[in-house]
């Protein structure tokens, strides 16, 4: 096993337009070159693995060469028939169709007349290896799942590199894990060797790419591990990122095919450097939303638990309040009054926090039944209607004069316009807060307008983000969970419907919720 170095790429080839053998066939797919016959009639006999890589398919047998070329068919194929008649040797260049977004695939071609027919050699240009790059940058860029991250760099590297197998490695516990396999490598994923003396510990404790020849001979540990595979050369890059060694990429061909070349060792080199950029962000995000849903099930389950005695601490106040128990001064009920308030806040703020949890796992679902949106605004008015008596403000509502009936999940929708009417008492110290419902179409608009403190424009970007309000002297001042937009927009979404807002710092908010008609189900 050594440290891969760089030979010079096979030039001339001599090959005779007859049928073609098994392990001759093998050969010509190693091959860096495209390799392609033609007929007389310059239809396709046969075609090596290079050109299906870069058409992006495989070709089959028959296909006129000309349906091949993106652009001058009527020149090529003149020169092709040219070649036939007089028997001299052409250079070609060519855009192919098809490759990955139906990009042209540029590569030089030299024709020679081979029995009856044509062998045409063909070689991608320098500007399309760089193509090649980009587009594996492109593909690894689109996918997060680090399952199909991984399935993805490995379709990739058997691409790029000719060969027949690929796999991701990685160390765990002082084993080697194969954890993605495509081709003749799949019989090893999932599974588990000893790492000393394995190509894996080598490529990450020297940070070199390695390779090995006579792979299914080598005793290595893999190979002990999963004696069933079948395979010759094989090659290994680190996958290095952030100063962070995060496994290796491993290519590998058949037990009778040729080493991998220089050429394709650079790309696997390349490629390794794009693919250890996604599998780090990959890692980050899986470890972001892991942290996410830990903070998710925290807050369902302490909110659960504080509910509970919530519960029973708003019924002994009912109880007192009621003075079913016995009497109670009016300094004693004054008291208790402020209890039920406080009490309440924080029913409210549990709430909140479940609602959050139960819509970041998705388990809200939407109820619909046929209602008045008079019901629902008057039903909404009624929660809050104690804060703005308390803070001495007015509540205004205009409705159309015909009645207007929607349905949709009216208890979902007056948690919508409850946390709206709520957030517009809340910040607003004189003046009201004026509700209008107009039908526009075939949707319902609420708006919501209050004589606030506004909202600065550089702040509406955050706005409806978790955990957020407008800045922490205001969550200081009016306290809360900061999930009551966030809730409310992802609500109305799931009806089907949105959140419009236009405000003016120290002018007042109009906060707009509009609302299908007829709820539908998403497909």
């Amino acid at each position: 096993m050594n440290a891969v170095g760089r030979e010079s790429p096979t030039r001339g080839l001599a090959i005779q337009a007859q049928p073609i053998e098994r392990d001759a066939a093998h050969l010509l797919d190693a091959l860096e070159a495209g390799v392609l016959i033609l007929s007389r009639d310059l239809r396709v006999e046969y075609a090596n693995a290079r050109w299906s890589i870069w058409l992006g398919s495989s070709i089959s047998a028959g296909v006129a060469f000309i349906s091949l070329v993106r652009e001058n068919g009527a020149f090529v194929q003149d020169e092709l028939r040219a070649a036939l008649a007089d028997g001299e040797t052409r250079n070609l260049h060519l855009n192919l169709i098809g490759g990955r977004d139906n990009a042209p695939r540029h590569v030089s071609c030299c024709v020679r007349v081979a029995g009856d027919g044509l062998v045409i050699e063909a070689h991608a240009d320098a500007d399309d290896e760089h193509a090649a790059m980009h587009d594996t940058a492109r593909r690894l860029g689109e996918v997060t799942d680090m399952v199909e991250v991984l399935r993805t760099l490995c379709d990739i590297a058997i691409q790029q590199c000719g060969a027949s197998a690929a796999a991701v490695l990685r160390v765990v516990d002082h084993q080697g894990e194969v954890v993605a396999a495509a081709g003749d490598l799949l019989p090893a994923l999932g599974h588990c060797f000893p790492l000393e003396g394995s190509l894996l510990e080598k490529a990450i404790s020297e940070q070199v790419i390695v390779s090995e020849n006579h792979f299914r001979d080598s005793g290595r540990p893999l190979m002990r591990a999963v004696p069933e595979l079948s395979l010759g050369p094989v090659i290994l890059a680190p996958l290095h990122a952030h100063g962070e060694t995060l496994g290796v990429l491993a290519v590998a061909r058949g037990v009778s095919a040729k080493p991998f070349r220089a050429r394709e060792i650079d790309r696997l080199r390349m490629l390794a450097d794009h693919a250890a950029l996604a599998v780090h962000k990959s890692m980050l995000l899986m470890q972001a939303q892991s942290a996410d849903r830990a903070k998710g099930r925290f807050l369902a389950t302490m909110s659960h638990e504080l509910r509970t005695p919530l519960t029973a601490l708003a019924g002994y106040n009912e109880l007192l309040c009621d003075q079913v128990i016995g009497p109670v001064s009016d300094p004693q009920l004054d008291i208790l009054e402020r209890m039920r308030s406080v009490t309440m806040h924080l029913s409210a703020m549990i709430e909140e926090i479940l609602s959050f949890t139960n819509l970041e796992e998705g388990r809200e679902l939407v109820r619909p039944s046929e209602f008045l949106v008079a019901d629902l605004v008057r039903a909404s008015i009624a929660v809050v209607q104690p804060m703005a008596d308390q803070k001495k403000l007015t509540l205004e509502v205009v409705l159309p004069k015909t009645p207007v009936r929607i349905t949709s999940d009216i208890d979902k929708s007056r948690q919508i316009l409850v946390n709206l009417l709520g957030n517009a008492l809340k910040f607003t110290d004189a003046g009201g807060v004026r509700v209008v419902v107009r039908k526009t179409g075939d949707d319902v608009r609420i708006d919501v307008t209050d004589t606030g403190i506004g909202i600065a424009e550089e702040e509406l970007a955050r706005l409806f983000r978790p955990f957020a309000q407008v800045d922490t002297g205001l969550t200081r001042r009016h306290g809360g969970t900061g999930l009551g937009l966030y809730i409310s927009r992802r609500l109305v979404t799931l009806l089907g419907g949105h959140i419009e807002v236009n405000s003016q710092q120290g002018a007042g908010s109009t906060f707009s919720v509009i609302f299908p008609v007829a709820w539908e189900a998403r497909s």
